[in-house]
């Protein structure tokens, strides 16, 4: 499964990036600073984030709105459900999303086509899990073995692009662990889970997923980024620019790639 191409972004003027250099320490932020809400997935990715608002992207963007002086605020919310407040303008932004076209409906990425990659907060993707034994599998190009339709969570990039490579596909599932159940009880022959994920999973809860196994090759590689709303880009164009150059500098700053190396970890085989 190749990445996607997209058409070029929704913001007229192209970003040029600004120097890779460190940003500043977090300082307090001035009580008249500009507020942006920004809604994310209700679920822990880890080293990435968890629901009690730690990790590599709560670290960015405090780093990233003490540069731009503005003050983020976060709101976990059910994957789908941000993208709907996303579109109505209950939010300014979310943050860790791939793209994929239909997205553009609703969310403004960093300009170009597909978004500038030197933009994103962070590279992950998807793997595929099977029951350990069963004839599922994957030579980078098309899933073979399969009988069912692919399981995915709801909202999530990856549904859209199996559907568009001509995959039925199960949404039902509303979390990775529901989704993982189905596939040990023998619902579906094969699960697309997040890859960071699905490795954090296995650390944590190896026992108990002990029947399944993560296929050797990625299913597909996404750069990740901070999107906003169509109303916040048509009212504050200059801030969401300054916001994203922002995130290239701070996510090539020598601290914290210190920090992501030792928080990183290889994918589980």
């Amino acid at each position: 499964m190749k990445r996607t191409r997209a058409p070029a972004g929704l913001v007229a003027a192209i970003l040029m990036t600004a120097p890779m250099s460190a940003l500043p320490q977090p300082a307090k932020l001035s009580p008249d600073a500009q507020v942006i809400k920004l809604c994310f997935e209700d679920d822990d990715v880890r080293p990435w984030r968890t629901r009690e608002k730690t990790g590599l992207n709560f670290d960015m963007l405090t780093s990233v709105a003490s540069a731009t002086s503005v003050r983020f605020e976060f709101h976990a919310r059910p994957w789908r459900r941000c993208h709907e407040q996303l579109g109505k303008g209950e939010f300014d932004g979310s943050f860790a999303m791939s793209f994929t076209p239909e997205r553009q409906s609703f969310a403004v990425y960093p300009p170009g086509q597909p978004p500038n990659p030197n933009l994103r907060m962070l590279d992950s993707g998807y793997v595929l899990v099977r029951r350990r034994g069963t004839p599922v599998s994957f030579d980078g190009e098309r899933i073979t073995g399969i009988r069912s339709p692919i399981g995915a969570e709801p909202g999530m990039s990856i549904v859209q692009d199996l559907r568009r490579q001509g995959y039925d596909v199960d949404d039902a599932s509303p979390s990775t662990m529901a989704l993982l159940a189905k596939l040990d009880a023998g619902r579906i022959d094969v699960a697309a889970v997040g890859s960071d994920q699905m490795h954090d999973l296995l650390l944590r809860e190896g026992t108990r997923l002990g029947n399944l196994e993560v296929l050797p090759t990625p299913l597909v590689t996404k750069s990740y980024f901070l999107v906003f709303s169509r109303q916040f880009v048509a009212a504050h164009p200059q801030v969401a620019e300054r916001i994203w150059t922002a995130i290239a500098e701070h996510r090539e700053s020598p601290d914290y790639q210190q920090r992501l190396q030792s928080l990183s970890a290889p994918h589980a085989p």
